[in-house]
């Protein structure tokens, strides 16, 4: 039986308002139009078949910004943001590279003020720039996105105020400049590896000995992380020369000292450079540095001679650890790590100078 039309009229208006009424409300729910919001889908290192997630919320102020982060992390990951004037990836940076530390499911805002005079006038456009990477390594990206806002107005916090680490420039900041930025790797030394490289290139001819603090040479040259090529180019090396005093790192961190002690006890390291094993290794005791603690392997070689060398890196366990974040060894989804570095050592001077033979350059 066919209804009459002013009753399916009034109900087609009741639909239309019960749609409206649900919009509100999931638009109310949230507090922000819902366009605004960007979720991004994991790629890179974290397997598709696990979960983790990122909901951005910006809102770009006249002094200030705010974050709001929510989702789902992988132990062992964090976020990182910075934010910069203009939209896209333009203009120049408002904040320095900030790191969030979260774990499982989260939800993290934070107001943040922007560099000693900077301001995003009305009417301005910012953009933050985010990456989620593992917690130690900026550069061992999983998510990366650009989030854009115009400047009309602030907006309050959506979720639980917390604190970012400021842990200094991002990488694509100091583009202009041809320097690379330091990598969030702990050196053995205090700080992080390296601190700066510049890639101007050399002149082809240089009168007397090479300027120590000349292009390509990092901040601590001749320290030389020993799964380089993994995490370059943050982690190069940079131009060794044999007047270098070369040492060779790696490192292991956990979310505690027994986790340390625990790895210390079960790790089974086959290092090597040009083939040739280290036979003394000095190992550091557990040092907290941000949320983790770390220990820190070493070894000095001295001078090298002028050529090319490789560092092989193999890692295995002799039982079952964890560093509290994920497991390691047998019967586990991580039974071995291996790496390499690899990195040349230049002539500086006119000779003289005792190498180390046991390590011959290819």
């Amino acid at each position: 039986m066919k209804m009459p039309k002013s009753s399916r009229s009034g109900d087609a208006v009741k639909r239309a308002s019960l749609a409206i009424f649900f919009l509100v409300l999931l638009v109310m729910s949230f507090g922000l139009p819902l366009v605004t919001a960007q979720t991004v889908t994991p790629s890179g290192p974290i397997a598709p078949t696990q979960e983790s997630t990122i909901q951005i919320f910006f809102v770009a102020c006249e002094t200030t910004s705010v974050v709001n982060f929510s989702g789902s992390m992988l132990p062992g990951y964090d976020i990182f943001y910075q934010i910069f004037s203009g939209p896209g990836e333009t203009g120049t940076a408002l904040t320095n590279l900030r790191q969030v530390q979260v774990d499982g499911a989260y939800a993290f805002s934070e107001s943040i003020s922007y560099n000693a005079g900077a301001t995003v006038p009305g009417g301005s456009s910012a953009h933050i720039h985010i990456h989620v990477a593992r917690e130690t390594n900026y550069d061992s990206i999983a998510i990366h996105t650009d989030v854009d806002d115009v400047q009309d107005g602030c907006n309050n916090p959506q979720n639980p105020l917390g604190t970012s680490i400021d842990t200094g420039s991002d990488p694509a900041a100091d583009a202009a400049a041809d320097v690379v930025a330091a990598s969030l790797i702990q050196s053995p030394f205090g700080g992080t590896l390296n601190g700066s490289i510049t890639i101007t290139p050399e002149p082809i001819v240089v009168i007397g000995p090479r300027n120590f603090d000349g292009p390509g040479r990092t901040s601590n040259a001749g320290l030389v992380f020993a799964e380089c090529d993994r995490y370059s180019p943050q982690a190069d090396p940079g131009i060794v020369y044999d007047t270098d005093n070369v040492v060779i790192f790696w490192s292991w961190f956990a979310k505690t000292p027994e986790q340390i002690e625990q790895h210390v006890n079960a790790a089974l390291y086959a290092i090597k450079l040009n083939s040739a094993p280290f036979p003394v290794v000095t190992r550091s005791e557990p040092e907290r540095r941000g949320a983790n603690y770390f220990t820190f392997y070493t070894v000095s070689l001295g001078n090298l001679a002028p050529g090319h060398y490789t560092i092989e890196y193999n890692l295995t366990w002799s039982s079952a650890i964890s560093d509290g974040y994920n497991d390691f060894g047998p019967n586990t989804a991580n039974v071995s790590e291996t790496s390499t570095c690899n990195f040349d050592v230049r002539q500086n001077g006119s000779g003289g100078i005792a190498y180390n033979n046991m390590y011959r350059p290819g």
